[in-house]
């Protein structure tokens, strides 16, 4: 039976990491306004319905953390609490309901998800499927109706799970970059690259990574399906918003024709470990995250009294992050709720002696009304 893409997509995302370890855990806070926060019983009810016909999870490591204020529970701390937990959770993943004793009507979903498992755009409909779950009790993954409708052979694919790091993490809770945040009015694909190309050249980059999603389907919030599009100075220096994505779209299309070509699993092993090492082989990295506009699935659509989306914030996993430390390197993501496009980037390790503040001109991060 011939694979779809779909199924081949998943299986060389899982044999791109030979293994998983503390480096490649992806760490994600959804933020919600709710009528009451839900309880972890609620949680764990809510999970029976993921776990069920999935490949690739099995239990989760569910936990409950409380936080004076949001502010208590910044981005910057996501890999102190990642490496924290770690030997709790890595032969599955991290779970946590996040509550606010100064607003009992905010309500967190954290989670610190194996990178080879999910990527960032999965995390955030996985999130937004278990709202929906809570609010409704019924089944909002739909995990056995999505790869049947896909055609993934769930079966084969957990034969492809890379192995987990049991040995102590020995996991760095210091992140090796620093963020800055802040949110600004919607732009649509061609001004967010003209800025990207701006903060490219700024940097001095040598190479963009465009890292874009190919399997955005609706009905599996499973599975990473995350591409590392390369699009090179070269192109970046002569080329307008849409002329890089117009070259990074048909880089794509080259990496899914090579990509349908492969069907044994030793190719497929082959294939992932090709990527990864050209991955890390590739200098001076600007690596760009656009997920655009997600206000479809904000919770509005089910119960929305009982809870809509206010923020996502997210970052990459060390073994990303570690890419884009160097000075003419840098990473920057974008996400769009209703009306506002919340940004976040590396901060710019500029030379010694340059004096120039990095963050210069950033506005502080505002949640959507």
């Amino acid at each position: 039976m011939s694979l779809s893409i779909a199924d081949k997509v998943l299986r060389l995302s899982l044999t791109t990491f030979p293994f998983i370890d503390a480096s490649q855990f992806f760490p994600a806070l959804s933020t919600y306004k709710v009528d009451r926060a839900f309880d972890l019983t609620e949680f764990e009810e809510a999970m029976t319905h993921f776990f069920r016909g999935n490949p690739l999870f099995s239990k989760c490591h569910l936990v409950e953390l409380t936080f004076d204020t949001p502010e208590d529970f910044p981005l910057s701390s996501f890999q102190g609490l990642l490496a924290e937990k770690y030997e709790s959770y890595y032969d599955s993943f991290l779970l946590a309901s996040v509550t606010y004793r100064s607003d009992p009507h905010l309500q967190g979903v954290f989670t610190c998800v194996p990178f080879p498992l999910q990527d960032g755009y999965k995390t955030f409909r996985f999130h937004q499927a278990l709202m929906r779950t809570l609010k409704t009790r019924q089944d909002g993954f739909q995990i056995t109706q999505g790869l049947a409708e896909l055609g993934i052979q769930a079966d084969e694919l957990a034969d492809f799970l890379p192995p987990a790091q049991t040995s102590p993490s020995g996991a760095s809770k210091e992140l090796p970059v620093t963020f800055t945040e802040g949110s600004d009015s919607p732009v649509k694909i061609g001004p967010f690259l003209e800025k990207m190309r701006a903060d490219f050249l700024d940097r001095d980059s040598a190479n963009m990574f465009v890292l874009k999603n190919s399997l955005y389907s609706p009905k599996l919030p499973l599975g990473n399906s995350l591409q590392f599009l390369t699009v090179p100075r070269s192109v970046i220096a002569q080329s307008t918003g849409v002329q890089i994505r117009d070259y990074y779209r048909a880089e794509e299309q080259r990496q899914m024709d090579l990509l349908s070509r492969v069907e044994r699993r030793e190719d497929f092993i082959e294939a992932g470990q090709t990527r990864i090492g050209k991955m890390i082989a590739t200098a001076d990295v600007f690596a760009v995250n656009n997920y655009g506009n997600v206000s479809a699935h904000d919770g509005s659509d089910a119960h929305a009294d009982q809870g809509t989306l206010v923020k996502y914030e997210w970052h990459m996993p060390l073994i990303v992050l570690g890419l884009t430390v160097g000075e003419r390197s840098g990473l920057s993501w974008t996400i769009t709720i209703r009306d506002k496009a919340f940004n976040f980037a590396t901060v710019r390790n500029f030379p010694q002696g340059d004096t120039v503040k990095a963050a210069a001109g950033s506005n502080p991060a505002a949640s959507v009304a």
